[in-house]
């Protein structure tokens, strides 16, 4: 991995939605929150007052959503992502339902 998030931050790297089903390509204007992607990395976990660490419910690979303006982009080796905190995912989608 070229980036490693630090504590209870993930790194997601968004799914593309260009299309819709019916093959109707969406300007990034017309995209409304909250976005869709695939986590890469997680942090080691929120550190908690007695100096130990809460383990993150979001794990590597999970498909999630999220809304940008809670989220960082960066750019690493000319791949795209956004850097946020775990509390900031809004949901975690199940893999079976994470490509429509």
């Amino acid at each position: 991995m070229e980036i490693r998030p630090l504590g209870d931050h993930i790194v997601v790297q968004i799914l593309s939605d260009d299309s819709m089903p019916s093959g109707i390509v969406l300007p990034d204007t017309a995209k409304d929150n909250p976005q869709r992607g695939r986590v890469i990395a997680v942090g080691s976990g929120r550190l908690l007052s007695n100096g130990t660490r809460a383990p993150l419910e979001i794990q590597s690979e999970d498909v999630v959503l999220f809304n940008v303006e809670s989220a960082t982009k960066v750019r690493v080796n000319g791949h795209d992502y956004w850097l946020l905190k775990e509390d900031d995912v809004l949901a975690a989608i199940n893999p079976s339902l994470a490509h429509v």
